[in-house]
């Protein structure tokens, strides 16, 4: 017998229940409560089924961060479906990918991202359904079903279809740095599990106001789920501002947010202690890319003690370490990305996936309850990627007896410099520490002699940048090897469609179409 209380299913249906009559989420100047949610979510479920979605089909959200996210959401998890969630800055020919490669049978997606739909491609695929959702008002395809009409009548119920923990949850494709993405996926049993572990280490109380401004179908909607299901009350916008931030922290009194490094710069560099109150702010979540430790101790200065990174992948989501506040005080571990979690084993592992001793550099590798079931439909790239019940991160790091895991690099952005190994990571951090610089990204580019030669694309601050004297900083605190060849001025650092620095965009104008020489 399989126990259908080992789910997230199972800890939904209790919460929107439970916390009925609470605000549930504010999008603008509109307050949803946890029985709205169920009631609209109950509508959208039975509307999918009436269109022959049933439990286990696939169904791919391509929506910016709205109240029909969050329904949607909500549907999928009510009908026993698989959520196939898409970014909204993925290419057309990413789209096509992903809706075949996982045979969605239904899809929510807004006018406005309808242009990334190509009708040839996917008229191969298994795509039955097509709910839109009209933000330019210009109403919606004759091929696609209307949101607005769906939800003028009355409202029907839904009964919920159970699951048991083994039943597939979601499909998360990757970045795909290289090659096709993959689509990773998690059991409900698995992601109870996930969202227990970020109640408790994201420290998400349910008297929490949290502001979520970075793209829902990436980590932000782990924690959109995660406060839903404990009473919180979200505030989601869909595009990140600065200023419309730290007005809202003002505002609403928002106790807890989470943002990538990028958007922390924007924010401090925005950041005004005459005009923003952000006194209410308890928590700020940060992770998803290397943050350098100038800019950390600024945040700590004018926020206070509110910092917490986390590490994770799309494999195993959000939570593999986790760098508690007290930490961030201690200098010894600000380079840290913090020490496993209660759910989720760390270990450093040789070329082999044995165990290293502490201090030893190699590849960070996992082993949780909520580590990926497989990538579907790839079993050799799932081979790949496993090593026993251990994870393979392709991040290189090293921890202390202390478990404290320091990231050095990702396996294929280190730079092989004469041989030399050169981790981008304590390059940028020198280089961050450097008056004018406001941001760096340091990179591999070609070179004769050596292979790779150190580049660091650096954004200036207003008052320009003195070059020669960056790089003789750099002589001081760098062995030869690991100091920047060239220095790039640059406007912004790329980005990838998850907010991560994109240092492939930037090695594209090097190494143009050839793979790189060396890893």
């Amino acid at each position: 017998m399989h126990n259908t209380s080992q789910s997230s299913q199972f800890m939904f249906r209790n919460a929107l229940w439970r916390y009925a009559s609470k605000t549930a989420v504010v999008i603008g100047d509109r307050a949803y409560t946890y029985r709205e949610l169920d009631e609209l979510s109950s509508h959208l479920a039975a509307h999918l089924a009436d269109n022959g979605v049933v439990k286990q089909d696939k169904v791919a959200i391509l929506l910016r961060n709205c109240i029909e996210y969050v329904i949607t959401d909500l549907a999928i998890i009510k009908l026993g479906a698989v959520k196939v969630p898409l970014n909204e800055m993925l290419s057309m020919s990413d789209v096509s990918y992903m809706v075949g490669h996982s045979g969605a049978k239904a899809m929510v997606v807004h006018s406005s991202l309808t242009d990334k739909l190509n009708d040839a491609e996917l008229a191969g695929s298994g795509l039955a359904h097509r709910l839109e959702v009209d933000d330019l008002g210009d109403g919606v395809k004759a091929t696609h079903s209307d949101w607005g009409d769906l939800f003028t009548g009355d409202l029907h119920s839904f009964e919920w279809r159970e699951v048991v923990p083994h039943d597939t949850a979601l499909i998360l494709y990757t970045g795909g740095t290289t090659g096709r993405p993959k689509g990773v996926m998690h059991s409900h049993g698995a992601m109870m599990i996930n969202n227990l572990t970020h109640i408790v280490h994201g420290e998400i109380a349910e008297d929490e106001k949290l502001l979520l401004i970075s793209p829902l179908p990436h980590a932000a909607g782990f924690f959109l789920q995660t406060a839903l299901l404990h009473g919180a009350m979200v505030y989601v916008q869909n595009k990140f501002d600065p200023e419309t931030a730290l007005e809202t922290i003002s505002k609403s009194g928002i106790t807890w947010t989470f943002m990538v490094p990028t958007m922390i710069y924007r924010v401090l560099d925005a950041y005004d202690s005459n005009q923003h109150n952000i006194a209410s702010l308890r928590t700020l979540i940060y992770g998803a890319a290397p943050i350098t430790k100038v800019r950390l101790r600024e945040v700590l200065d004018k926020f206070g003690p509110v910092l917490l990174q986390i590490f994770g992948q799309t494999e195993v989501p959000n939570f593999a370490t986790k760098l508690s506040k007290a930490d961030h005080f201690n200098d010894k571990f600000l380079g840290s990305c913090g020490q496993p979690v209660i759910t989720c084993d760390v270990r450093i592992g040789d070329d082999n996936g044995e165990s290293l001793p502490f201090g030893e550099v190699g590849e960070i590798m996992t082993r949780s309850p909520y580590t990926l079931d497989c990538y579907y439909n790839a079993p050799d790239k799932t081979a790949e990627v496993y090593a026993g019940q251990w994870v393979k991160t392709g991040d290189v790091g090293y921890q202390l007896d202390t478990g404290h895991v320091f990231i050095v690099d990702r396996s294929k952005d280190m730079i092989i410099s004469g041989g030399m190994n050169v981790y981008s990571s304590e390059v940028e951090n020198v280089v961050q520490e450097f008056p004018g610089v406001r941001q760096v990204m340091v990179i591999g580019t070609p070179h004769e002699d050596w292979g790779e030669a150190v580049c660091a694309a650096v954004v200036p601050t207003d008052k320009g940048l003195d070059e020669k004297a960056l790089i003789a900083f750099c002589k001081e605190k760098l062995a030869a090897y690991k100091v920047p060849k060239t220095i790039e001025i640059v406007e912004e650092i790329p980005l990838t469609a998850y907010g991560k620095p994109d240092k492939k965009a930037l090695r594209v104008k090097y190494w143009g179409d050839q793979t790189r020489q060396v890893n």
